[in-house]
């Protein structure tokens, strides 16, 4: 909710997020860090950008939000490629998801060439007009 958007929040998360913002000054700070991060990722500002915003919250000294800096070092490459380029792999990730779903359905009812065809048959079922055509591939 604090990374949202404000035209994507209810009136009822608006009003609770103005009464959480006006009762202590470490929330405040907090929320416009998350919508900056949030600003940062969904607008794609690059690299300095993204610089820019870890000083801010190194200079904030809130140590839940200088800990999850840390951890994006971890994967800095990533969260920069993240936050400069348009490109995603999620219709890979959407695949991999499916392809699993298939195996996790078929445990304990035959080994790999059942789940091959399986696999197979799932993702042309949607080019094909009838039952016939997919038992026959």
């Amino acid at each position: 909710m604090m990374v949202r958007p404000e035209q994507s929040r209810t009136r009822e998360q608006m009003a609770y997020l103005e009464q959480l913002i006006q009762s202590n000054e470490t929330i405040t700070a907090v929320f416009e860090l998350a919508q900056d991060f949030g600003r940062l990722l969904r607008k794609r500002e690059g690299q300095v950008r993204l610089e820019q915003w870890k000083a801010a919250v190194q200079a904030s000294g809130i140590a839940e939000l200088i800990a999850f800096v840390d951890g994006l070092v971890d994967d800095g490459e990533a969260v920069t490629n993240g936050c400069s380029l348009t490109w995603s792999n999620g219709m890979v990730e959407g695949f991999i998801n499916k392809v699993k779903w298939i195996k996790r359905s078929s445990y304990g009812q035959a080994g790999f060439p059942l789940l091959q065809r399986r696999v197979l048959l799932h993702f042309t079922s949607r080019e094909t007009s009838s039952p016939e055509q997919m038992l026959s591939a």
